[in-house]
């Protein structure tokens, strides 16, 4: 797996915040590597869940902490919404029914 510096085929760039346990965040922190749900809402689809991977800038995020992170989308995400992550969009990133990050849209390289 390629760190953040060396990840250069990635689809987006986000701004990433863990959220806290005692906002049923998780009581750990997020790593390289994690394969949480995108939740996203595409087209006639309402917030539906995708398989993406996640590399965040400094290996990792804690719980409160935000930080900058690389998403790598699955194609059938990208397919799916015609590659349309607009800048500023926000998404989540869930376990299950648990949303235990929020992101917002800096950069969509899914066209390039």
């Amino acid at each position: 797996m390629k760190n953040y510096s060396d990840l250069k085929d990635f689809d987006l760039l986000a701004m990433v915040e863990a959220i806290k346990p005692e906002m049923c965040g998780r009581n750990s922190a997020i790593s390289d590597g994690y394969r949480g749900q995108f939740f996203w809402h595409i087209d006639s689809v309402s917030c539906t869940d995708w398989l993406a991977s996640y590399i965040f800038e400094d290996g990792k995020i804690e719980p409160g902490e935000q930080g900058l992170c690389k998403v790598v989308l699955a194609d059938h995400v990208k397919k799916a919404a015609n590659n349309n992550f607009p800048v500023g969009a926000q998404f989540a990133i869930r376990e299950g029914s648990r949303i235990v990050a929020v992101g917002k849209v800096l950069e969509n390289h899914a066209n390039e």
